[in-house]
């Protein structure tokens, strides 16, 4: 599959394309438009809050940001899946290389990391070949509050560091 793009389109614009495109797919079998801005999904189909997330496979460095840590503990009960699409740019046309639909209970820890944004943003940072996780969705999220508390330890040492100074 490829799309169209505008001259000198940069990275949002082309993902906006892309996003936009597959939304409507989804719109037409009777999935549903969020009706807010501050919403989790992209779009919600058949009970799953589906997050759409590019990645320019062109680019050395295009790790997806994927949901702020606060906002997936409060969301914890829904479902909510991933559709990462790889494409890369040539000439005027963004070319779709692969398409990976995950829900994120499914992707193994190795892969991901809370960077600091807010009070954490979890980040994919292996994107070929994402890892399956091999426990059930209540033991990731068991995962997901033990790598909060790291990650704010780890924001403890740095800010007191950083007051001593």
């Amino acid at each position: 599959m490829q799309y169209q793009i505008p001259p000198n389109a940069g990275q949002r614009s082309i993902a906006d394309i892309i996003e936009n495109h597959i939304i409507e797919e989804y719109v037409a079998k009777g999935g549903i438009r969020p009706k807010s801005v501050r919403t989790i999904e992209d779009v919600a189909y058949e009970d799953k809050l589906i997050d759409i997330k590019t990645r320019d496979i062109g680019r050395d460095f295009s790790m997806p940001n994927l949901i702020s840590v606060d906002r997936l503990m409060k969301n914890k009960d829904k479902h909510i899946e991933y559709k990462i699409v790889e494409y890369s740019v040539e000439g005027d046309h963004a070319l779709i290389h692969n398409v990976i639909d995950r829900p994120i209970h499914t992707i193994c820890w190795s892969a991901m990391k809370i960077q600091n944004l807010g009070l954490g943003q979890l980040q994919l940072v292996k994107v070929d070949d994402i890892p399956v996780y091999k426990g059930t969705k209540d033991q990731w999220y068991e995962q997901l509050k033990i790598e909060m508390n790291l990650f704010y330890k780890k924001q403890i040492v740095k800010f007191t560091k950083l007051i001593k100074e």
